[in-house]
């Protein structure tokens, strides 16, 4: 054998190594490419300190699902909120919304439409960037 064809045999058995089952249906790697859709409402408040500072924020409300990018629904379920006080910070309390998960209030799908209980995976992706 010449080294181009042991070289290209070698490549060959490395490129087809993985580490997922073939059989197994699994989510998307990047947690980012999963699309979100609901309604989200853009506040502020006042943190008070030497100079007072206007800081932005977003929180979810009502009915949301998540999909893969090829359409799958594998999330949906309904935000809740409360108000949060800080009269322990800066100079003066202040309040913000902050969202809750209530898992009784969520359904979750795997990639062949069949409802499963969440995952671990899952629940991060629904709590991801609430406040």
């Amino acid at each position: 054998m010449n080294r181009s064809a042991i070289f290209i045999f070698f490549l060959t058995i490395l490129s087809s190594c993985s580490n997922k089952s073939e059989n197994q249906s699994s989510y998307p790697e990047n947690l980012f490419s999963i699309n979100q859709e609901g309604k989200l409402i853009e506040k502020a408040y006042t943190f008070c300190s030497t100079v007072p500072e206007e800081i932005k924020y977003s929180y979810r409300v009502g009915i949301w699902t998540f999909q893969t990018p090829e359409g799958k629904i594998i999330a949906k379920g309904e935000y809740d909120s409360e108000i949060v006080t800080v009269d322990t910070h800066g100079g003066c309390p202040y309040s913000y919304v902050k969202n809750i998960v209530d898992l009784k209030k969520w359904e979750f799908w795997n990639l062949d439409g069949e409802k499963i209980e969440p995952t671990k995976r899952l629940i991060s992706l629904i709590k991801l960037n609430i406040g």
